[in-house]
């Protein structure tokens, strides 16, 4: 049995759960959900980073402990990955004491190779980041991501460094021993390590009460985000002193938005090779929502909230019209109105409607439905290479494809029911019953297809065909053609209705 281990970034705990994050996790629910149903011990990661100054200062506004804070928005967080069905195997905090006690071991072990020296940073700081800035990491002299000026911050602190690395980490990037994909990001990264001469990282704060205490002097904090990156290690329990790692390490996947590509593809690996530990095999950056147009924003009106989405489309139709909208890795834009059209295209008329044409034609049909003698060919083929594209367009993290190959499977079977025209013959026909036991048979198909983006809908399948044992098979018997017998079928209500 094959191990995969796949992460997201976890979600700052002060900011309400939103679209973006809500992408990524989808993605990686997906990922999971297709390994454990290829049979692969898999482990999937998220949670919610919860230290840092912008969290205690948010307590103290609503007369709150930072933990009762946290406490109160990571079952937030929890809430809605709940209402889009993600299936995550551990769901991380950083102020489990299990994860505190091993950032401060890292620490420890990573001083002990003097790779961390005491200094003064003065620099430019964004408060909302809670980071340094270079003046050319600024747009129009502002944060990138909150839009306002920093502040000229000067403190004590202590330094990794990252200067240390920078050979290293261009050779690892050059030779694809540290795999970042999609290749626009792997050229950004590079094209950066090669103009840029990579500085030494400041990497604690003074005077922020609500962080990880720096073993040796506890006047001084570790940064909030130097913190959260070490949750990949204890969120599958690695102590920080035990030099055997755990079993799923490394991951397999680790999903990002483009915003933290650097902050994952530099600093990130280069804590990794100050430990000498194993970096991820691929680090997977997507791009970036538009809304009609334009930048998603408050002021603007058009931030789109996932519960909100998932009450009006339902959490299984939202996972698959996120995922389907535009090719993973690319910047996308996206619509209510696109969504809805979508919706209806894909869902209400083409998945949903076969569905319900199909049954209906079962129905007519008093008996149980079984496999014809000769098994229709061009069928098979048909079935055959949607499976192949599929799992090629997953493993490649093309979930568009996936979903491609789902929807020329519908095409296929409307072109076929007009063509062979079954309603002008009699349910008692061999003919019926072979036009009818090739569409029910895509459909038990297509329930182990839709299931990675749409589970609920996909049991719901298996129960209107009267399968619903069938998932304790396995993939493989799964995807054999010909070979169940159907029995007990129900219309049961419409899966998709038109919006």
């Amino acid at each position: 049995m094959s191990k995969f281990y796949i992460t997201t970034p976890i979600y700052y705990v002060n900011d309400k759960p939103h679209i973006g994050g809500a992408y990524t996790t989808i993605a990686a629910d997906v990922l999971s959900r297709w390994h454990r149903m290829r049979g692969d011990d898999t482990f999937f990661l998220t949670g919610v980073d919860e230290h840092g100054q912008k969290i205690a200062q948010a307590a103290r506004e609503q007369n709150m402990t930072p933990q009762q804070l946290c406490d109160q928005n990571a079952a937030k967080f929890q809430q809605v990955f709940d209402t889009l069905k993600i299936s995550y195997d551990r769901f991380i905090r950083t102020t489990e004491k299990p994860h505190e006690k091993m950032v401060s071991h890292v620490l420890n072990t990573i001083q002990n190779k003097n790779l961390i020296y005491s200094g003064t940073y003065s620099g430019l700081y964004c408060v909302g980041c809670e980071r340094y800035y270079t003046s050319k990491e600024l747009t129009d002299g502002k944060c990138p991501l909150h839009h306002k000026k920093p502040i000229t911050l000067s403190e004590n602190c202590y330094f990794f460094k990252l200067s240390a690395f920078q050979k290293p980490l261009l050779r690892l990037i050059d030779t694809n021993e540290w795999v970042i994909e999609p290749e626009e990001r792997k050229n950004e990264v590079m094209g950066f390590l090669k103009s840029e001469t990579l500085e030494d990282l400041a990497i604690s704060r003074e005077k922020v009460e609500w962080g990880i205490p720096i073993p040796w002097e506890r006047s001084q904090s570790i940064y909030v985000w130097i913190d959260a990156l070490f949750n990949y290690l204890s969120g599958i329990d690695w102590d920080g002193k035990n030099k055997k790692m755990p079993d799923y390490w490394p991951p397999d996947v680790q999903l990002i938005g483009k915003d933290i590509l650097r902050f994952h593809a530099i600093i990130w690996p280069a804590f990794l090779l100050s430990l000498d530990i194993p970096l991820p095999k691929l680090l997977y950056a997507h791009g970036f929502f538009t809304v009609g147009g334009q930048k998603m924003s408050k002021s603007l009106g058009n931030v789109l909230d996932p519960e909100e989405l998932a009450t009006t489309f339902g959490p299984d139709a939202l996972r698959w019209l996120l995922l389907s909208e535009f090719p993973f890795g690319q910047d996308g834009d996206i619509s209510l109105s696109k969504f809805y059209d979508k919706y209806n295209a894909d869902l209400s008329h083409g998945v949903g409607n076969l569905v319900r044409r199909t049954i209906a034609l079962a129905l007519k049909y008093k008996g149980a439905i079984e496999p014809p003698k000769a098994i229709d060919v061009d069928f098979k083929q048909m079935i055959e290479k949607a499976w192949k594209i599929y799992e090629g367009a997953l493993d490649d993290l093309k979930f568009e494809t996936a979903i491609g190959a789902i929807n020329d499977i519908v095409t296929f079977c409307d072109k076929y029911i007009d063509s062979s025209e079954p309603w002008r013959l009699s349910s008692d026909d061999k003919q019926y019953q072979t036009i009818v036991y090739n569409l029910l048979e895509v459909l038990r198909h297509l329930s182990w297809l839709i299931y990675p983006f749409m589970p609920k809908k996909s049991n719901v399948l298996f129960q209107l065909l009267g399968l619903k044992t069938e998932t304790k098979k396995s993939l493989s018997l799964g995807k054999q053609w010909g070979k169940v017998e159907f029995n007990n079928i129900s219309q049961g209500d419409i899966l998709f209705p038109q919006l």
